[in-house]
């Protein structure tokens, strides 16, 4: 198929090794914290802490990104030899599965779902406004989640390489910020914790400089 491809100020930098028996159990709100070298986490999830859920989706994603490949939500392109090429189109039956497949790591915010649908809506939109099916269907040429093009995966190989910063707002939010050196792309994580007492990831941005 195709892919889709759309602070508090800190008193000091305390660096913590990711270990389940030093988690900790309730939020820091005034510290800033980086998360180095951390290593597969075994906590229940409403035990972890921002950084924590942020290397579990990273892990997860790394590990399901060919299942969720398999959803066949753009349709059109071109097609097989002597067929006429069709038109780009949003097949939602699909979009809502891979949703369901994403909700399955309870690790992503109904927000973060939500938008993520969105996306797939203002796509839509774009393709009956703008007919086309030849090329990358725009606005689907890059990954999502990684806003990227380049070669991410081979960071998502090493996580034990990559540093997060957490950035504590209050109780129920934080930021979770790193890079990955490879693909040259650092990221910001907004999370919120839910009625559940878990950090859910609630955005991704791009904010490479």
């Amino acid at each position: 198929m195709l892919r889709k491809t759309v602070l508090l100020s800190a008193s000091c930098l305390l660096f913590i090794h990711c270990k389940k028996e030093d988690t900790p159990k309730t939020p820091i709100v005034q510290d800033t914290i980086t998360l180095e070298n951390s290593k597969p986490v075994t906590s229940k999830l409403q035990d972890y802490s921002p950084a924590e859920t942020v290397e579990s989706f990273i892990k997860w994603y790394r590990d399901n990104e060919d299942n969720l490949s398999h959803f066949n939500t753009i349709k059109g392109g071109p097609q097989a030899e002597n067929e006429t090429p069709a038109n780009y189109a949003i097949d939602f039956d699909q979009v809502d599965k891979e949703i369901s497949f994403l909700k399955s790591s309870k690790l992503l915010s109904e927000k973060f779902l939500a938008t993520y649908r969105q996306n797939y809506m203002e796509g839509d939109e774009y393709f009956k406004k703008n007919p086309a099916n030849d090329g990358p269907p725009h606005g689907f040429d890059y990954d999502y989640f990684f806003k990227t093009q380049d070669d991410y995966q081979s960071d998502l190989n090493h996580i034990e390489a990559i540093k997060f910063t957490v950035k504590p707002v209050n109780s129920q939010l934080s930021y979770v910020e790193f890079h990955l050196k490879n693909c040259g792309m650092t990221y910001k994580y907004t999370l919120v914790k839910n009625n559940g007492n878990q950090w859910l990831i609630d955005s991704i941005e791009n904010i490479s400089r």
